[in-house]
């Protein structure tokens, strides 16, 4: 008993730091940042430029949390994160997804909540790298296919937020418009959290009795030429469908 009481509190105490860590991280490195970006370029080689730094940062991260014991977590298929210009298409189990999945891609672009600007922690480096954000309205499509056409590689979190609280996941239509319009075949990543935590209605000091396991398994491609041949609108609800159920099991079959 007093052996987990001092586990626990540890945990609780490590979960502080880092995420003091990331926040006085994420306000520091926009000034790092700059040094790369002011280099004579272009304004897509001076994003990647930033989006190599902060990739390597969150890489630098994660471990960090592997080491303070609050958590552990395994990458199965990552090979397949490092092709460029691939559409990642993931579920949002939890608030770390986006940490982990661009700690293992070179060159990783993603769409992003505008909100993210008002975010002293996120807002330097989130638009120096050149993240989409979400209010693009009908012009998200052509940032789309730009940063594809780029070589970048895309994150989209199917569901739009994070998965609810129930562990029920319920896709938007915003994915499978991508990947109709833009005729892209994309790349699954399902992600697992045990026990849950870190979920949308989780406070940073509500953390598990023991420390928790992030599993992220990538996967082949999704074949979706059968939802390209038919009219957008009608392509985008049955491919949302398909991969709302695809990742319902593959969920199911990476659960301990």
């Amino acid at each position: 008993m007093i052996v987990k009481k001092i586990n626990y509190y540890w945990r609780l105490c490590a979960t502080a730091v880092v995420y003091f860590i990331f926040g006085v991280g994420g306000t520091l490195l926009p000034i790092l940042a700059l040094s790369f970006y002011i280099i004579p370029g272009s304004l897509y080689t001076r994003q990647k430029r930033t989006r190599v730094l902060v990739h390597w940062t969150f890489r630098g991260y994660i471990h960090l949390l592997r080491l303070s014991r609050i958590m552990q977590w395994k990458v199965i298929g990552k090979e397949r994160l490092k092709e460029p210009g691939i559409l990642v298409i993931s579920n949002h189990p939890t608030l770390l997804d986006v940490v982990f999945l661009i700690a293992f891609i070179p060159n990783a672009d993603c769409i992003v909540k505008s909100s993210l600007m008002k975010n002293p922690a996120m807002r330097g480096f989130v638009s120096l790298a050149g993240y989409i954000k979400n209010d693009r309205g009908k012009l998200l499509i052509d940032d789309v296919q730009r940063s594809l056409n780029n070589g970048s590689s895309l994150i989209v979190f199917a569901e739009g937020t994070r998965t609810k609280a129930n562990g029920d996941i319920s896709f938007q239509r915003g994915a499978a418009n991508i990947i109709i319009r833009t005729k892209t075949t994309p790349t699954p990543v399902v992600i697992n959290c045990f026990p849950k935590t870190l979920s949308k209605i989780d406070k940073w000091y509500d953390i598990p009795e023991h420390k928790f396991s992030l599993i992220i398994k990538v996967l082949e491609e999704i074949k979706v030429e059968k939802f390209m041949s038919r009219p957008a609108t009608i392509g985008a609800r049955e491919l949302t469908k398909h991969m709302e159920e695809f990742f319902k099991k593959e969920i199911v079959l990476n659960e301990p």
